[in-house]
């Protein structure tokens, strides 16, 4: 009996030294587009429960500084939005325009080690004499980790209509104090009923925004500051374009409830807008109760 053997050999090429291996991005790209489709159909075929899927899903890295979604109702976002409210007025506003945030939209906060805490909030605002949602506004607002009370830092963008530092009725209101026979003043500003005089509304106003400028510089993580009361105003000797007046400000602050005085001088006019040139806190016990209203025009 013959047997017939046959070999089939195959040639295989030989390669010196050892083999090299190239990658690139496009290679990688392939290479994973090849596993995220092998996961799907890992989970067609196996009908993986989700946990299953879980696992053979990549991992994911948390951001270093991880945000956190805030109810825009709780105290964390208000504050926030509230200083960004202070910090808008001191910059925009003027004695015939005072901002108020009306509705906060969205609010979020990273904590970021060893420099302090970080809030994003969107928001929309009001202008108090007309009542008109007048914009809408994104504000960061960082409250630095310091041993002395330190003003938030706030970078805040709006729509346009708030950048206007000037208007017609700024120009009225300033050539009309501009030519009064005697200088303006007023005490206890709302009264004890809750009124403002129409003839007081406008010093009202710039107690308003010259008081942003304290409750922004005051503001911390453990307040939340609101101007209660001007209880004196007075206007000043004044050698320039500028419009000055002497205030002394109750303000409010919701968390301790505390009522605190404060003393400044501002100085305004439209062109220039508003700066507050002197403030100092009143200690307590120096102030005397409010008076009978009491309005020099």
């Amino acid at each position: 009996m013959r047997w017939t053997l046959w070999i089939v050999l195959g040639l295989f090429p030989l390669v010196d030294g050892h083999p090299t291996l190239k990658t690139n991005q496009n290679s990688l790209e392939t290479a994973d587009a090849a596993l995220n489709h092998q996961s799907g159909s890992l989970n067609s075929v196996l009908h993986l429960d989700d946990t299953e899927k879980a696992a053979l899903e990549p991992t994911r890295v948390d951001p270093a500084f991880p945000m956190k979604e805030l109810n825009t109702s709780h105290y964390p976002a208000t504050r926030a939005a509230r200083v960004a409210q202070h910090y808008l007025n001191y910059h925009h506003g003027s004695p015939s325009k005072w901002f108020m945030v009306h509705d906060i939209k969205k609010a979020s906060s990273e904590d970021i080690p060893e420099v302090g805490t970080k809030y994003h909030i969107q928001f929309s605002v009001q202008e108090q004499a007309t009542k008109e949602i007048v914009g809408n506004c994104t504000a960061e607002i960082l409250f630095r980790q310091t041993e002395e009370q330190s003003a938030p830092e706030v970078n805040c963008t709006c729509d346009d209509l708030l950048k206007i530092k000037t208007s017609d009725a700024d120009h009225a209101l300033y050539h009309h104090i501009k030519h009064q026979p005697e200088p303006m003043a007023g005490t206890d500003i709302p009264d004890s009923q809750g009124n403002i005089p129409k003839e007081m509304e406008p010093l009202w106003y710039l107690g308003g925004i010259g008081a942003s400028f304290i409750m922004w510089q005051q503001s911390n993580e453990s307040t939340l500051y609101n101007m209660a009361h001007v209880h004196s105003v007075k206007q000043l000797n004044s050698e320039n374009d500028l419009l000055a007046f002497e205030y002394v400000v109750l303000l409010h602050d919701m968390v301790s409830q505390e009522i605190i005085h404060w003393h400044m001088q501002v100085a305004w006019n439209p062109t220039q807008g508003v700066k507050v040139t002197q403030c100092h806190l009143l200690p307590k016990g120096t102030m005397k109760q409010p008076s009978a209203e009491k309005h020099k025009i």
